[in-house]
């Protein structure tokens, strides 16, 4: 049979069996699957049909329909190979989502606004093909109304609300340019808005290195999906700032300041008694003073002379004294006296500084974890505090001695691991390299107080030198051309060990842990600024006790059996410790307590936040030193130590060994 014969058999049998199915009714299309006609399927449809016209259909005007081939159609198929599944094209989009997105994918904008606010809402723009978000029959929706008044309310929650741009549609149609040009502003204000809000304004490692916090940021993709999602995006944004207490109360405490000037109180008139400058004044002494200063405390003699300074107000002024963070001896120094005189000074009012203040101390809370812990510690560093907290109660709470501003104590988290008992101290790298080697190198060369080599400096307080995990002579190092970080120095436990008697280890890139310590004199100190980064804790048994009762419900006479054995416990469960740099505390009364700038953080985030330097006032002097005579009971003056600074070199090698291991 010939190929033309052959081919108009084909066509005449597939025309056949087209008509004969012609009337039939067809399957469902779930019934024969994606390759099935339609009911309104053209002949074009079926496997093997012709490019011409269905003889099935005419028009009205009796011309033959228009029918593509199966090549264009794409329903040609080889017997046996699966159907083919049409594409399907999305459906055309929103002109004003269109508008959108052809302005997101304009290369300036991401130049005048955050790169990844705009590639996040990009990408969530790629994938809605309308309605609006944000606009609906040239307006703004109730949504979009709700969300930008709640973002014009950001200065009440230390924001500043000028810094969000807010669109404008006015009155009247406008084009889908304009309403995407609005749609994209409202939506990036919001983003803005939420990075802000968890504490991306600002990089804390930017401002220094030892502010060690990442900013709890969310993701714009996941803030856009959710605010889409709700009702209430005020609700939403609101949430997004931190649950944390603390941060609520600073708000609140931000509101008040920033409300009418509170009436000011009437004076107590015992707080306008002033204690002229003088001597030093000792328990039993007779001084005229002494009247003036039972005036000022109200503390009336019982029966002998005012001007005898008897045990009552010895007892009123060791009291004002623990309060106020001064040494408790119950000598009234001259910086006894200048506390007592200050308390009836009326502090000059600074609101712009205050609120500045507060608003700081609540931008450090928008660093912290969103979750601090069900129990957890809380060193806060200018305030030489220490807190033990579980479920929002404070179960302890004690004095501790931080880094030095040259030794500056970091801020980060880490999570408690052990509690060591009887520790043993290596000398960590930097105070290697910044105060132990360069006295080694000094006495090396006979130079070094009252000469001998580098031993003399380890042996006086007990410390080996280690290389490659074994013992070497110090002497025999040539510590001038050495490298001493190749070296390890430890100081077995014992009553010189600068640790004490427990160490609580949270392993962190600081290499700072919170101890016990030999110098427990020190923390009747009111600026505690004092060590080389470690926090010593004034009574760290209690914690200890506290801790590992909350851990593995020991006893007080456990954990004294552990301390006599030098036992190294591991915790079951971690505790979260939080090295924090809170100026400003609000108690549960709403009082705010302030605490002086020691390290600069505060000027130093008050220039980020505002572009202007602003200077907090720093903490009080180290030193508790006395005036320069004491008068005591015998009546006569004596000399007293002059105020000295908190920091200066050594005299003598067991000093310079002392200070070296005050970690």
């Amino acid at each position: 049979m010939s190929r033309v014969a052959m081919t108009a058999m084909l066509g005449a049998a597939a025309v056949a069996v087209a008509l004969a199915l012609g009337s039939a009714q067809p399957l469902r299309a779930e019934e024969q699957g994606s390759s099935a006609p339609s009911p309104a399927a053209s002949a074009s449809d079926w496997p093997f049909a012709t490019a011409g016209p269905d003889p099935r259909q005419r028009s009205d005007s009796g011309t033959q329909p228009n029918v593509s081939s199966p090549r264009e159609t794409g329903a040609l198929q080889t017997p046996g190979t699966p159907p083919l599944t049409p594409v399907v094209s999305p459906p055309p989009a929103d002109p004003v989502i269109a508008a959108v997105r052809q302005k997101l994918a304009e290369p300036g904008l991401a130049t005048k606004f955050d790169k990844d606010d705009v590639a996040a809402l990009g990408a969530w723009y790629s994938e809605r093909s309308g309605p609006a978000l944000w606009i609906a029959a040239d307006a703004f929706t109730a949504k979009a109304k709700a969300a930008m008044e709640e973002i014009r309310r950001a200065d009440d929650w230390g924001l500043v609300a000028s810094q969000f741009e807010l669109p404008d549609l006015g009155a009247g149609p406008t084009t889908p340019e304009a309403q995407a040009e609005a749609e994209i502003k409202l939506g990036l204000a919001i983003l803005k808005y939420a990075r802000y809000a968890r504490g991306g304004r600002v990089n804390p490692m930017s401002l220094s290195r030892i502010l060690d916090q990442t900013p709890p940021v969310k993701d714009p993709k996941a803030v856009l999906a959710e605010i889409a999602a709700t009702d209430a995006p005020e609700i939403y944004l609101r949430g997004l700032h931190p649950k944390h207490e603390q941060f609520e109360r600073l708000r609140h405490a931000l509101l008040k300041a920033r409300g009418p000037a509170p009436k000011e109180e009437p004076v107590d008139p015992a707080l306008q008694i002033k204690l002229p400058q003088g001597k030093s004044i000792k328990p039993g002494a007779e001084h005229a003073d002494v009247a003036l200063l039972r005036q000022r405390l109200k503390v009336p003699a019982d029966g002998g002379k005012d001007t005898i300074y008897d045990p009552k107000l010895v007892d009123a002024v060791r009291a004002f004294q623990q309060e106020k963070g001064l040494d408790a001896n119950g000598i009234v120094t001259g910086r006894t006296r200048a506390a007592l005189n200050g308390e009836g000074e009326a502090r000059k009012p600074n609101p712009g500084r205050d609120a500045q203040r507060l608003i700081i101390n609540m931008e450090r809370w928008r660093w912290m974890p969103e979750n601090l812990g069900t129990a957890y510690v809380w060193d806060n560093v200018p305030e030489f505090v220490t807190r033990l907290v579980k479920n929002n109660k404070e179960i302890f709470k004690e004095k501790i001695i931080v880094g030095l501003p040259e030794w500056a104590t970091p801020t980060f988290s880490a999570d408690m691991q052990y509690v060591t008992f009887q520790p043993s101290w290596g000398v960590p790298d930097g105070i290697k390299q910044r105060e132990l080697l360069p006295r080694l190198r000094s006495a090396s060369g006979g130079f070094f107080f009252f000469g001998g080599g580098g031993g003399d400096v380890l042996r006086a307080y007990g410390l080996t030198a280690y290389r490659n995990g074994r013992a070497v002579d110090p002497d025999s190092v040539d510590w001038g051309s050495t490298d001493i970080r190749a070296y390890s120095f430890v100081q077995p436990p014992g009553g010189k060990n600068p640790l004490g008697f427990v160490k609580f280890r949270f392993p962190n890139k600081h290499d700072v842990y919170m101890h016990d310590t030999v110098q427990r004199e020190l923390f009747a100190q009111s600026n505690r600024a004092l060590s080389h980064g470690c926090m010593r804790v004034q009574n760290p048994r209690r914690l200890a006790e506290l801790l590992l009762a909350e851990d593995k419900g020991w006893s007080s006479e456990k954990v004294g059996a552990a301390i006599s054995s030098g036992a190294d416990v591991a915790l079951d469960k971690p505790v979260p410790v939080h090295v924090t740099y809170f100026t400003a505390v609000v108690d549960a009364d709403g009082k705010v307590s302030t605490y002086g700038d020691i390290y600069g953080h505060d000027a130093r985030l008050a220039a980020a936040l505002t572009g202007r330097p602003m200077r907090f006032e720093p903490a009080v002097e180290t030193s508790q030193a006395e005036g320069d005579d004491v008068i005591t009971s015998g009546g006569g003056p004596r000399k007293g130590k002059k105020s000295g600074p908190a920091y200066r070199a050594p005299d003598s090698l067991a000093e310079a060994i002392s200070g070296l291991l005050a970690n």
